[in-house]
């Protein structure tokens, strides 16, 4: 089985995926799937220019390598 790590950012984002993990959908398709909890990078400073804007936020997760796919 193929082993695949996610990040939970929230609920409204992670339910979907919780679900198929719970009735065993990901199992059906070989996939062993496992969540971790998303950690967070901190306050959001509010800015006017793009420049300033963190592209990650708070899947500081997958920057370090902790899970193999990138969900935004």
């Amino acid at each position: 089985m193929k082993k695949v790590v996610s990040e939970i950012s929230g609920v409204v984002f992670s339910l979907p995926w919780l679900v198929a993990k719970d009735n065993g959908l990901f199992e059906d398709e070989g996939i062993d799937m496992e969540f971790v909890k998303a950690i967070r990078s901190g306050p959001v400073q509010h800015t006017e220019n793009p420049e300033d804007v963190n592209p990650v936020l708070g899947h500081v997760a997958f920057e370090q390598g902790q899970v193999s796919i990138y969900r935004a």
